[in-house]
């Protein structure tokens, strides 16, 4: 552990930050980040310098695309003039999967950026807020950490963003890896990384960019194809199927892609599992080799949310090479 290293904390709400309302439900993302971490305790003889800047008051329903193009300046502006070692971000649990993921892919390796939250208010009876925020630091803060990537601690446990979702909407165990599991654990000030994730080449976004919008179209039984060329009639720029299984789409869907493929507008398509990838296994009008003849993208071993922030940024990085650079970032 580098005992003088310094960690910078961006607070951007969430229920981490939440605050009992009159109605006595959480009123999320009210707490201001120097009122959050005075409460949080590092484990003895931890010389880390804690500094801490408010950055959002939101629910993390609220988090925009603008929001994640102004906090990933955040930390480019705080690496390059200041000697900061690590940056941990508190965020809203419901999409922080996203927000690191969008981060794991456009930020330099250095430094370390770990993101956190809780599945617990701060005022409510067993909240792991201030044990999550102090394990992130930890992880920021530590050699051991470094060159991994964007992270993603939470409830002790070390996830890569890539590989991370949301799994429980109240236990304290929110966040897990299924595919993969987590890199390593957090206990107190001991910090053990058991696996390093493979990575992979940063994509180029200017500062100045906007993140064009990108929806998600999930396919289920009977589901209409209207969905499709709905999305694209109001303003959407990409699309990314939510499929079933192997990547597969009622049949139905494959005249509308086409005909959204053939206009040059991107499809990439995911499996909805939690475990297992597309791949071109079957041969039906809908499956994924019915697809991939009229142009759509197999991603495998992504998430939608996640393909989706991946298309997003491509597409706003102006690259023309698309198809390639999705399989590369899961290659």
């Amino acid at each position: 552990m580098n005992t003088s290293a310094r960690v910078m904390i961006f607070t951007t709400g969430g229920t981490i930050a939440s605050s009992l309302d009159d109605s006595g439900r959480n009123r999320s993302g009210e707490l201001q980040g120097e009122v959050l971490i005075s409460q949080v305790s590092l484990p003895e003889n931890t010389a880390i310098d804690v500094e801490v800047c408010s950055l959002l008051q939101k629910p993390s329903n609220a988090i925009s695309l603008n929001d994640l193009m102004n906090l990933r300046q955040a930390c480019i502006d705080l690496a390059e003039n200041s000697d900061v070692a690590g940056i941990v971000i508190t965020h809203g649990t419901d999409t922080l999967e996203e927000t690191a993921y969008f981060l794991d892919i456009t930020l330099p390796v250095s430094p370390t950026i770990v993101l956190t939250g809780s599945q617990r208010a701060p005022h409510e009876s067993g909240t792991d807020a201030f044990r999550n925020i102090a394990d992130a630091v930890m992880v920021a803060a530590s050699n051991q950490a470094r060159g991994l990537g964007a992270l993603v601690v939470f409830n002790q446990s070390i996830f890569s963003a890539r590989q991370v979702r949301k799994v429980n909407s109240f236990q304290v165990n929110g966040f897990a890896s299924p595919e993969t599991g987590p890199l390593g654990y957090v206990d107190g000030a001991r910090i053990n990384i058991a696996m390093r994730p493979a990575r992979h080449e940063r994509l180029k976004l200017l500062s100045d960019a906007s993140l064009p919008r990108v929806d998600i179209i999930p396919a289920y039984l009977g589901a209409s194809p209207i969905l499709l060329e709905n999305a694209i009639a109001s303003g959407a720029t990409g699309l990314v199927i939510d499929g079933l299984g192997r990547g597969h789409v009622p049949p139905e869907w494959l005249a509308a892609v086409s005909h959204i493929t053939d206009r040059g507008i991107p499809v990439a398509i995911v499996s909805n599992c939690h475990s297992g990838s597309v791949h071109a296994s079957y041969e039906f009008a809908g499956s994924l080799a019915s697809l991939e003849a009229v142009g759509v993208i197999p991603v495998p071993d992504l998430s939608a949310r996640k393909a989706r922030i991946a298309l997003s940024v491509l597409l706003a990085s102006a690259d023309v090479e698309i198809a390639v650079k999705l399989r590369t970032l899961t290659a």
